[in-house]
């Protein structure tokens, strides 16, 4: 039988490979919401609109493959709740980090 000790370790990594996660889809979705918001009120272009989805999917993907090898290194590829858990508040903290910074207006003199 394991204690409570013993698996501090997996949940420490998955908040790790979360965070590691988190930059990465900030980075990729960054450019579309600079795009989208510095394009009100014209009409989406098709191409542009089209580049910004691939972006999204490429997120969502490494989303998953940054989260499957985490699972894999941590725990074996057992997926516990509190490994879940640790990899979404990883990925929740550094992207609003990443996007509260990025999004931040500069200050007016």
């Amino acid at each position: 039988m394991r204690n409570a000790l013993s698996e501090l370790p997996v949940l420490l990594c998955c908040l790790r490979g979360g965070m590691i996660a988190g930059f990465i889809s900030s980075l990729l979705l960054l450019p579309g919401r600079f795009y989208r918001a510095r394009r009100k009120g014209r009409r989406a272009r098709a191409f542009p609109v089209t580049a910004f989805s691939l972006l999204d999917f490429t997120a969502a993907a490494a989303l998953a493959a940054v989260f499957a090898l985490t699972l894999l290194k941590a725990n074996g590829g057992e997926p516990r709740l509190y490994a879940v858990c640790g990899f979404a508040a990883g990925a929740a903290i550094t992207a609003g980090a990443v996007k509260r910074l990025a999004l931040r207006e500069p200050p007016t003199p």
